[in-house]
């Protein structure tokens, strides 16, 4: 990509992160998006096919990309941390992007591109599935079902505002997809059973 279609680009990416904070998603045209880069409209589509187009390379330039490497490296953990900041920091955006659509498209985007990236990760780390692998266990079933999780609880954690602090919210994550149904109803009775004691 050359350097002035890669401004071309962050433009049409800052005119569309402007907009969706200061109108409804639903209502802003290709032509808007174009007007606020200061393009003309057969530009956009030089870059992107859709408004849609465009939220999805926001969340996969903004949140995936930069976890990747620490993805490849096992900091999960951290790449985890540093999505959960950077929606922090643009707290408006992320919320009113999580929110567009009855299809829900946030989700799906997010939980698309978390799985090609855990996906991808995975296959650089583990062998090649073969006929000997039980069908539920497979690389793309394992991906798929780490995504969804993620995508769960960052998509719960948007709906109710961002009031939790990054490192509660990643704290959660870790306790969900990490420990079993059962020690989840363990830890769950047993902080009951605390709080019951306490308060006598």
């Amino acid at each position: 990509m050359n350097q002035k279609s890669q401004t071309t680009e962050e433009a049409l990416v800052a005119g569309m992160k402007h907009l969706i904070t200061v109108m409804p998603f639903e209502k802003i045209t290709v032509k808007e998006i174009a007007d606020a880069a200061h393009v003309k409209r057969p530009t956009f589509y030089n870059h992107f096919k859709d408004k849609y187009d465009v939220v999805e390379y926001i969340l996969k330039q903004e949140l995936i990309e930069p976890a990747r490497t620490l993805v490849a490296c096992d900091m999960l953990e951290e790449a985890i941390r540093l999505m959960l900041v950077t929606m922090k920091k643009e707290k408006t955006f992320y919320m009113r992007v999580a929110r567009i659509g009855e299809d829900r498209i946030f989700h799906q985007i997010v939980l698309q591109l978390l799985k090609e990236l855990m996906l991808s990760v995975m296959q650089e780390q583990m062998a090649e599935d073969d006929d000997n692998v039980n069908p539920m266990l497979t690389m793309d079933n394992i991906a798929e079902y780490y995504a969804y999780g993620l995508t769960f609880g960052i998509s719960k954690w948007i709906q109710k505002g961002m009031k939790m602090e990054v490192d509660e919210v990643l704290e959660a994550l870790k306790v969900l997809l990490s420990e079993s149904l059962t020690d989840l109803i363990y830890r769950r009775g047993a902080e009951q059973n605390l709080t019951n004691i306490t308060k006598k």
